[in-house]
């Protein structure tokens, strides 16, 4: 499965439409995210990879147990956005800086999540200093 840059960003701003310090899988499935979607579990696994995404109390995980069998099943545990998540999410949300960062993927094609991580925040530095003036 290739990363859905997309799916990423619907994914975090769920994440982070909760009115709590946490959220957990059935806040993200109120918010329109299946966690029985393949998907969920990719990306989810990789925002953890990433440190975008934690349990509260530090251990690894967010919830998805699987069985030797291939048998998932789920807890509902709390989880958060650690500031690395936040700063990402804050990002992309602009949509224009959201728009510029998809157009600058397109032109350099596939990246890892790191590259586009980097674009994204090259894209939003650009975006501010084109917006206030700054010579950075």
């Amino acid at each position: 499965m290739k990363i859905d840059h997309e799916y990423l960003k619907q994914l975090l701003t769920a994440c982070q439409a909760t009115d709590r310090p946490t959220f957990n899988i059935e806040d993200l499935n109120a918010e329109g995210i299946d966690y029985a979607n393949p998907a969920f579990e990719f990306h989810m696994a990789i925002l953890v990879d990433k440190g975008f995404i934690e349990r509260e109390n530090g251990d690894a995980g967010f919830g998805l147990f699987k069985g030797i069998d291939g048998f998932c099943s789920w807890s509902v545990l709390p989880l958060r956005l650690t500031a690395s998540g936040h700063d990402f999410i804050d990002t992309i949300q602009n949509p224009e800086v959201w728009s510029m960062t998809k157009t600058a993927i397109k032109t350099v094609g596939n990246v890892g999540l790191d590259i586009f991580v980097q674009i994204a925040k090259a894209e939003a530095k650009r975006f501010a200093v084109e917006k206030l003036g700054l010579s950075l």
